[in-house]
């Protein structure tokens, strides 16, 4: 693998934002959207040392009558993160 190139301050937003937006399309591929009443996306990014980690924490608010379970949420979690990987070979290594 290839290293890392170094990141401005606008790439760790656009890293923020797009990883935003795979999370968001992973889910809504895993999950009905009409059983979720709210979704909440906090994504950390840590970038020290040219080492760039990325946290993400998802609240999740289920329509009552959803039958979604946390497993569920947690299998698009790791699709997206697979996804995002992909993502930082394609634009952000030199």
């Amino acid at each position: 693998m290839s290293k890392l190139k170094v990141l401005t301050q606008d790439d760790l937003s656009t890293i923020s934002d797009d990883f935003g937006e795979i999370l968001e399309k992973e889910v809504s591929k895993s999950i009905s959207m009409k059983e979720l009443e709210d979704l909440d996306l906090d994504i950390v990014l840590t970038y020290e040392n040219e080492q760039l980690d990325v946290d993400v924490d998802v609240g999740v608010l289920f329509d009552e009558l959803s039958e979604i379970t946390q497993e569920q949420v947690m299998q698009a979690i790791d699709e997206a993160y697979l996804k995002f990987d992909s993502y930082i070979d394609e634009n952000f290594r030199v």
